[in-house]
């Protein structure tokens, strides 16, 4: 393999046969540029991890090749073993097959890649074996039944990054009302396990092994990559045939706008996506996958356990290669720093994105706040206008009550006055007055 750092789908790929192997009995070692934390992992299972295959002191009996130049360089050093080659992908330069005699199977992980072998190397279909990326079934275990209306969702993806692709996702969801999370390197959220994070999830947004990864869990998957686009909703229909191409770049024929998400949230069905997760449980376990490997292997091994080469024909064909190197630029010349290099750029990268999610998270957590602040200001506006609206209604009541009493009161005056009493005690109410206002005052 080229390099075990970043836990990308090759990457885990290797790890998983490399353990299971190990479990299997064999004695497995991984030769690579460089390693990451899975070394440690790895080694602790007994399984031997180098950088120069000088430190290998026996003659492995066959060669599992996930990279081109890796590959090459192993089957160079040992010159008569058998040698298996996978290609991982459709384009990238390491999905190349090594075109050697000593190469006994090739071996695609889905039929993009097989197309790649025949059309752009001349390899006959029939020599071809497509054996498809597994997933550990009892790492990732299944999430109970999906609501009838889901809640969640999930960009499933080292890709995703906080750009224009992610935000028509972060719209489509929103509108109907959908929580969004993400998980990849591209954000900053790297988790190197993520099957306890998957449960939590409606539907998931992904490609390749994390989509296969999903659909295992439970999901329902939407066959997405933030770079190249989107496919469709996995459903029970369509399912096998969209194992068949592994999920990935070949099924990703649309742009990724709120207007195609949302139409693919739409089809949202819990009991359909519970029939794909039952179909890709039994059919895409790792066990199946890593079995017809190690049967591939095997029968390499019971054809061809040594492969003579006649030493004109090695040289031709190393001459081939070496010419095809210089004419592709040297390409090997910047390979012997190119894993220490990824790492560093892929620790920029994190320490980039991991600044970026936290000032993200803190803008958010200020708009919140302001939010929140907003909200307790109208409140609090709203109930001073509806205290000062009462206090007006109770002023207006007591004035409205206080009017209608001295209309009352003076009614009552004018029948006094219109009382015929009133008339006949005027004479002593006069004399009254003139009598106190003769009176001797002390």
């Amino acid at each position: 393999m080229c390099y075990l750092l970043h836990r990308t789908g090759a990457e885990m790929f290797t790890r998983d046969l490399a353990m299971w192997l190990r479990r299997r009995g064999h004695a497995v070692t991984i030769f690579a540029t460089a390693f990451g934390d899975m070394a440690n992992e790895l080694r602790f299972a007994s399984i031997a991890c180098v950088t120069d295959l000088a430190d290998m002191a026996t003659r492995p009996d066959a060669i599992v090749g996930s990279t081109h130049q890796e590959t090459v360089r192993a089957l160079m050093h040992f010159h008569d073993v058998p040698v298996i080659t996978i290609c991982h992908d459709r384009s990238d330069d390491h999905g190349r097959p090594a075109q050697f005699a000593q190469v006994a199977r090739h071996v695609a992980v889905d039929e993009n890649c097989a197309e790649r072998l025949v059309h752009e190397f001349g390899i006959a279909r029939e020599r071809i074996e497509l054996i498809q990326n597994g997933v550990d079934l009892a790492r990732f275990p299944r999430r109970g039944e999906l609501p009838t209306k889901p809640r969640t969702a999930l960009v499933f993806s080292n890709y995703a990054s906080h750009d224009s692709q992610l935000e028509e996702i972060r719209a489509a969801c929103a509108q109907r009302g959908l929580s969004l999370d993400v998980i990849g390197s591209g954000t900053g959220n790297h988790l190197p396990d993520p099957a306890e994070a998957l449960g939590r999830y409606d539907i998931v947004f992904g490609k390749g092994r994390c989509a296969t990864e999903a659909l295992c869990t439970g999901n329902a998957v939407v066959v997405l990559d933030p770079v190249w686009g989107m496919g469709e909703m996995v459903t029970a229909a369509n399912v096998a045939h969209s194992r068949h191409w592994n999920f990935g770049r070949a099924l990703l024929v649309r742009p990724i706008t709120r207007e195609t998400v949302g139409a693919e949230l739409d089809r949202y069905d819990s009991q359909d996506a519970a029939h794909a997760a039952s179909w890709m449980r039994a059919t895409g376990g790792l066990d199946v996958t890593l079995g017809a490997l190690e049967d591939c292997v095997r029968s390499a091994v019971l054809q061809h356990p040594v492969i003579e080469v006649p030493a004109g024909q090695r040289t031709e064909e190393a001459s081939r290669y070496v010419a095809d190197w210089i004419r592709r630029g040297y390409p090997s010349a910047a390979h012997v720093n190119i894993a220490s290099l990824h790492q560093h750029v892929a620790g920029l990268q994190q320490s980039f994105n991991e600044h970026q999610h936290m000032y993200q998270a803190r803008i958010e957590q200020l708009e919140a706040q302001a939010m929140r602040q907003q909200a307790e200001t109208r409140l609090q506006i709203e109930q001073a206008r509806a205290d000062a609206d009462a206090r007006i209604s109770e002023a207006e009541h007591k004035t409205h009550q206080a009017r209608a009493e001295l209309a009352q009161l003076q009614a009552q005056l004018r029948e006094v006055y219109a009382s015929r009493s009133w008339r006949v005690t005027k004479p002593l109410r006069r004399i009254s007055t003139l009598v106190q206002s003769n009176a001797p005052r002390s």
